[in-house]
């Protein structure tokens, strides 16, 4: 990883945080309700808040991808592909940044569960 990508990683990483950090109402920072999100969360008992404190956790270490413009062209913003570990597994946790006042969850499961890491 070169200087300015983790700085780009970094900066986008604390302003993922405070929007988890103010997001009270469930706007500004969404988890898509996926069948596999779903699946993970009722697997291992988690809430939106839970989800939510283990973003707060990761680290610019975490990232392994990203900024990368999102695939579908009707979404503005960039993704970035975290892999934290979580009670010993694992994650694959992906988060699209729209604006400094909302990002999108896309993906939070176990990594490599659904071949999906690219």
């Amino acid at each position: 990883m070169n200087i300015i990508g983790g700085q780009i990683q970094s900066q986008n990483l604390l302003k993922i945080k405070k929007i988890v950090d103010n997001d009270n109402s469930g706007d500004k920072f969404v988890i898509v309700r996926t069948r596999k999100n779903i699946e993970f969360m009722r697997d291992y008992s988690l809430n939106d808040d839970d989800i939510k404190d283990i973003i707060r956790e990761l680290s610019v270490d975490d990232c392994f991808a990203g900024p990368e413009k999102d695939r579908d062209p009707q979404y503005n913003g960039w993704i970035f592909k975290f892999s934290p570990l979580f009670e010993g597994t694992k994650l694959y946790i992906k988060i699209r940044v729209e604006s400094i006042e909302k990002s999108v969850c896309l993906s939070v499961h176990e990594f490599g569960k659904y071949d999906e890491v690219n």
